[in-house]
């Protein structure tokens, strides 16, 4: 009977993920197919706060960083994208003007997508509406996750919990640990997590004497996961 139960677990698995690797590359064909394909070079500004919210962008290569400016000049980075990823899409779906920027972190291939022909795909087949909300779904833990941190966290926590996210997206295994593989500077951490480069520079500082990293040629090494972990938690 356990056999039989588990057999079933691993079937309905299996189905669920290839259920989900239909709809992601459905959404990947429409937005080849329908959209209109634009090259984009780094730190180019795809849009700003304020302007009118009517099109949708997919990600087929490089990166996208979205962001807000205070009055006073300060940036917090809300969100890095790759390759694969929305943006755009809820402003234009609640047909709001842009409330953030979005920049080319790096020269990237975008794929753009008027809100009338998003509407039109998601009507003839509904599953696409399911894989945008399932976009939108990840984004917004994603969010959660960091705003709790910037309310509940010590600087060093904020930090460690960054590096803790970065591992497990971009880790690599070597015979020193886990490296991010990655580039970002202390100052988009510090964008990240509304604190300073300066602060962010210290705690690097703090978690190489304990052992927990290494910086090699500008990337960083977690030699200590389960001890950064139990940082991350102050």
């Amino acid at each position: 009977m356990a056999a039989h139960t588990q057999g079933g677990g691993m079937a309905q698995l299996t189905a669920r993920r290839t259920f989900q690797e239909l709809i992601e590359q459905q959404g990947a064909a429409l937005f080849r197919q329908s959209g209109t394909q634009k090259p984009v070079k780094r730190n180019t500004v795809l849009y700003s706060p304020g302007e009118p919210a009517t099109t949708v962008y997919w990600i087929a290569r490089g990166e996208v960083k979205v962001c807000r400016n205070s009055p006073d000049g300060r940036e917090l980075t809300l969100d890095f994208l790759a390759a694969g990823e929305v943006f755009g899409e809820l402003e234009a779906i609640l047909q709001t003007a842009r409330e953030s920027q979005a920049v080319a972190r790096t020269d990237l291939v975008v794929h753009a997508m008027e809100r009338a022909a998003l509407y039109a795909a998601i009507q003839a087949d509904p599953r696409l509406g399911l894989w945008l909300a399932q976009r939108l779904s990840v984004r917004q833990a994603r969010m959660t996750s960091r705003l709790e941190a910037l309310v509940f966290k010590s600087a060093h926590g904020k930090v460690a919990q960054v590096l803790l996210s970065l591992a497990q997206a971009h880790g690599r295994p070597t015979p020193d640990g886990t490296l991010i593989d990655y580039p970002i500077t202390h100052q988009e951490i510090g964008n990240l997590i509304a604190t300073t480069r300066e602060t962010v520079s210290y705690a690097f500082m703090a978690f190489r004497q304990r052992g927990l990293i290494a910086t090699r040629q500008r990337r960083t090494i977690v030699r200590d996961l389960r001890g950064l972990g139990e940082l991350a938690m102050a």
